[in-house]
């Protein structure tokens, strides 16, 4: 998605209590920064945030960690999920938002950050076939996300 830059999306998100802005200091830790105990939930590629946004907003009880490449889109990210909580009426609690470069995702997920379930919905489509290697469903991409998805979820990949 191409994303025109959005001079407010620094200073908002900086100001944002579920915004992490350097992930790698949580490395084994991200379980420990949501106010309640819980299965992880991790969306590769959030884009605008609607997804997660709803999905947090009607879990209560699941914590989600949104990742995209982009802080630009996660600004819109981080709207539609105040937007969602305020209409649900809830603070929120239970979703965090980062933006870090999945290709490399081992530096700030390890085998402690137990995760249970992850979401791909739109990721870039790479089209040609020479860019294959680059999208998060390649092979070798997805032998990544073993080494944090829950041990009896393996095979769903």
């Amino acid at each position: 998605m191409r994303m025109r830059r959005k001079p407010w999306v620094r200073a908002e998100l900086a100001e944002s209590e579920f915004f992490i802005d350097d992930p790698t200091l949580n490395i084994g830790n991200w379980h420990s920064k949501y106010k309640r105990k819980g299965p992880l939930h991790l969306e590769l590629g959030c884009g605008k945030g609607s997804f997660i946004a709803k999905l947090a907003a009607k879990n209560p009880n699941i914590n989600y960690l949104a990742i995209d490449i982009k802080s630009e889109v996660l600004g819109l990210a981080k709207r539609n999920v105040e937007k969602e909580y305020l209409q649900a009426q809830r603070e929120i609690d239970n979703v965090l938002l980062t933006a870090y470069e999945i290709e490399i995702i081992q530096n700030i997920l390890n085998e402690k950050d137990i995760v249970d379930r992850i979401y791909i919905n739109f990721c870039n489509p790479w089209p040609k076939p020479r860019h294959n290697k680059k999208r998060l469903t390649y092979p070798r991409q997805l032998e990544k996300y073993k080494i944090f998805l829950k041990q009896g979820r393996r095979n769903i990949l």
